[in-house]
């Protein structure tokens, strides 16, 4: 994987660094984020300005809601808090199309069903707003 730059977001009172990474990653949707051993990575082909709430919603659910119900979700209404209220409606539309590029992906790459579920709601919430 490799690294295109650093970026840092402040979370939980204070700076994270995550990595922005080349999208060419082998079968990666195109706008993937993960989160890897405490240190979150997004593709570069995420707008610059959408990195960092992504990023948040990464070390939220990873770090904050981990072992909670429903922690994507849950994790999604707290991202979507912190995205201004006049770029709300474009950043859900782009969002809507990242989830469904991620269960597109899961479920040809995973078996892991309780995660594509997960997903899934979080993509009905979206659809719902």
């Amino acid at each position: 994987m490799k690294i295109i730059k650093i970026e840092t977001i402040e979370f939980n009172g204070e700076q994270r660094e995550y990595d922005v990474v080349d999208r060419n990653l082998k079968g990666a949707p195109r706008y993937f984020i993960a989160y890897h051993e405490g240190r979150p990575f997004i593709s570069d082909e995420v707008p610059q300005n959408y990195r960092p709430p992504m990023v948040f919603h990464e070390l939220t659910e990873f770090e904050k809601l981990v072992g909670t119900d429903s922690p994507c979700l849950n994790s999604l209404k707290a991202e979507l808090k912190i995205v201004p209220e006049e770029s709300r409606e474009r950043y859900i539309k782009f969002r809507r199309a990242v989830f469904r590029e991620l269960i597109e992906y899961l479920e040809c790459n995973t078996q892991n069903r309780e995660f594509i579920s997960e997903v899934r709601k979080s993509l009905n919430y979206l659809i719902s707003q």
